[in-house]
């Protein structure tokens, strides 16, 4: 044969490999980076940026409020599931804290929590906002603390599902710092062991 066809034949079989390497690495890592940390909404009402730093399970970095938000609350997370699939069944998970850090050297601002369950929509099917169930609502004005554990006993006792998304919801706290200024390093949910 000659080098004229071989040479090209080569560098394409080389370029799909290479290509389908690539593609397989990046992919195994998106899975694992998507079962880790869940692609929820996180919405920042204040403008203030980094509102993602919250769930990177890195206390050493912080979101810093800079102004105040223009709605009823400065931030929510969606957080996780109440629910996770084992392959036949969607089993409840069991939740204990919802843990709230400050900035390092910082001590936690006074804010309030309103605590939802977000209704878990299939959104190939339904083109809507999910609707929200208010469990409870949580003041924090204590002072000098760097770190606060809040009971998530309110929490109603979920049940085995067969079929998502019924009865299955998306934890999320809402945020409101009463001050025009804040600073928070993680917002943590606890699981019961």
């Amino acid at each position: 044969m000659r080098p004229a066809i071989v040479l090209p034949i080569t560098v394409a079989i080389f370029l799909v490999l290479f290509g389908n390497y690539y593609l397989f690495s990046g992919t195994k890592k998106s899975i694992n980076q998507y079962k880790e940390n869940p692609p929820f909404r996180i919405e920042d009402n204040t403008g203030s940026g980094g509102i993602h730093l919250l769930l990177d399970k890195d206390t050493k970095t912080v979101w810093r409020k800079k102004q105040n938000g223009n709605g009823d609350f400065d931030f929510f997370l969606e957080m996780k599931l109440s629910h996770f699939w084992d392959g036949n069944l969607f089993f409840p998970r069991e939740f204990k804290n919802l843990n709230v850090f400050a900035c390092p050297g910082e001590t936690l601002p006074t804010f309030q929590i309103r605590f939802l369950l977000r209704e878990s929509i299939n959104v190939d099917k339904e083109l809507r906002m999910p609707k929200d169930e208010l469990t409870f609502v949580y003041r924090f004005e204590e002072k000098n603390k760097t770190q606060v554990s809040i009971p998530l006993s309110k929490l109603p006792k979920f049940q085995k599902e067969t079929n998502y998304p019924k009865n299955i919801h998306i934890l999320t706290p809402e945020f409101k710092l009463f001050a025009s200024e804040g600073c928070l390093s993680e917002v943590q949910l606890e699981e019961i062991p």
